[in-house]
């Protein structure tokens, strides 16, 4: 008898749609995830500045600010990648719980680490973090009253509002529970960015997997340290 193929589902569509894919998600994640620590690193290297002094911060500040337009192209370019990951993760993590309705009756990990299975937390308590963030240092509200210093040259004076700020407990505590909750994401996710993208494999495997790891520690400290230096007044305003 000749074989007859299965017939596909009534749903199915006659053009392929990578992206849409669970592969394909995948794929546009570890892309958009890239340009997310890109970014993080520029601005931790940024963020460092402020044990240079007041002049070269404020100086680094004004000079951000100065390129106009192109700013705003970097700001858009940055919030486009920040939604595409966030969406391509909640759409996989809603598709892996869809494929196993059931959880299991005893859950052992295996192969896993703490970064991998707390992606999804740590990933939204970044994003939450984010919007104070922005709420702190680019619309001023947080400490609006040190937001509106200026310093002797006249401009806004970014190292004033940062030091005073961070010499709160509170504020200071607030950043590095969310600068922890960030280094684990990018210490999973980074190398799972190379996996995904086929560079981790072969001779290079081992090294790969120590990349995120790695870059997971370099932005805690780096995020970290200057405001604890600020809260035990190593750094002054």
């Amino acid at each position: 008898m000749p074989v007859v193929p299965d017939p596909k589902p009534a749903n199915s569509s006659e053009r392929p749609q990578p992206l849409g894919s669970t592969i394909g998600r995948k794929v546009v994640m570890a892309l958009s995830g890239a340009v997310l620590v890109g970014f993080a690193l520029a601005h931790m290297a940024g963020h460092l500045k402020v044990y240079a002094g007041r002049d070269d911060y404020n100086a680094y500040a004004a000079f951000l600010q100065g390129l106009g337009g192109l700013k705003w192209l970097v700001r858009f370019g940055l919030l486009a990648a920040l939604v595409v990951h966030v969406r391509s993760g909640l759409t996989l993590a809603a598709r892996n719980k869809g494929a196993r309705p059931h959880a299991y009756a005893v859950k052992r990990a295996q192969r896993s680490t703490p970064y991998g299975r707390t992606m999804l937390l740590s990933g939204l308590v970044f994003v939450a973090f984010l919007i104070y963030h922005l709420a702190h240092f680019t619309l001023g509200w947080v400490h609006p009253q040190y937001f509106a210093l200026k310093d002797a040259l006249g401009r806004t004076d970014v190292y004033g509002n940062f030091v005073r700020s961070f010499q709160s407990p509170i504020i200071t505590g607030t950043y590095v529970i969310a600068t922890a909750a960030v280094s684990m994401h990018v210490a999973h996710a980074a190398s799972s960015v190379l996996r995904t993208l086929g560079i981790s494999s072969g001779a290079l495997r081992r090294s790969c997997e120590r990349v995120g790891p790695a870059l997971g520690v370099l932005l805690f400290v780096g995020f970290a340290s200057v405001p604890v230096a600020c809260l035990l007044d190593l750094v002054k305003p």
